[in-house]
């Protein structure tokens, strides 16, 4: 695989990159002047479905912000299989955690659906949360928050059935949508790459749908989702990771 080195370039003005760092987690509590200073550094980019942002074992110049699109974090066994990691989206931020991979990146990160994506100098990172106790707050707190997401993940994988797996994935769609008993959404990418995440074989992956739509009336054509009974997915997946967030917002 060859890593993506087309020329940076200002798709997002400086404004709309000041408004869209202001609004993560990672730089939550910081002034004005300091979330300018990393806009100021920032360069955007498109890339298309296929292209590598980076490659495991890499070398890390930069961090990412992805502000729209789909990337998946993937692993390749010396076997030369290949593990999905992680599916990430708009507003989530890769790369950071090189800073403790010896400046390394863990992941390969590939492009599934075109995407835009911000990219900082990880130096400059680096440098600011040596000197910046807030910055490196949110940092620290932000891969606890991913390690402990990661771990309810495995969690999952051990206690729950294909089907059940198959529930959790659509309850995190949810999260983003107008959840209502009936409502529709469209899957974000192809159900191979569904099935590889949530670690199973195609014609595992296929009964399992068959036995969900029956247990929960969740239908999946295509990739066209209709879930007639949120109340009945939520029991079929109880104790899920994600059902108390979808509990909480269905009331």
């Amino acid at each position: 695989m060859k890593s993506v080195t087309d020329k940076s370039s200002r798709v997002t003005s400086r404004n709309a990159a000041i408004d869209l760092l202001r609004s993560l987690p990672l730089f939550s509590g910081l002034d004005e002047t300091e979330i300018e200073f990393f806009a100021a550094a920032s360069r955007s980019r498109t890339l298309v479905k296929g292209q590598n942002l980076y490659l495991e074992g890499e070398v890390a110049q930069y961090f990412y912000v992805i502000i729209a699109g789909w990337i998946k974090l993937l692993h390749v066994t010396e076997s030369g299989d290949e593990v999905i990691l992680a599916m990430i989206s708009k507003l989530a931020v890769t790369g950071e955690s090189s800073l403790f991979e010896n400046g390394h990146h863990a992941a390969t990160a590939q492009i599934v659906e075109d995407a835009l994506i911000l990219s900082l100098p990880i130096a400059l990172l680096k440098s600011q949360i040596a000197s910046n106790t807030k910055l490196a707050i949110n940092m620290m707190t932000s891969m606890i928050q991913y390690q402990r997401r990661h771990e309810m993940q495995v969690e999952q994988f051990l206690l729950y059935s294909a089907p059940q797996r198959i529930g959790c994935f659509i309850l995190d769609l949810c999260l983003v949508q107008n959840h209502r008993d009936g409502f529709e959404l469209e899957l974000p990418y192809d159900k191979r790459l569904i099935a590889n995440l949530l670690g199973m074989k195609g014609p595992t992956f296929s009964r399992a749908l068959n036995i969900l739509r029956d247990a929960t009336g969740t239908k999946i054509t295509g990739t066209h989702v209709t879930i007639s009974s949120i109340k009945k997915l939520l029991l079929y997946v109880d104790g899920c990771y994600l059902s108390h967030h979808v509990i909480k917002t269905h009331k």
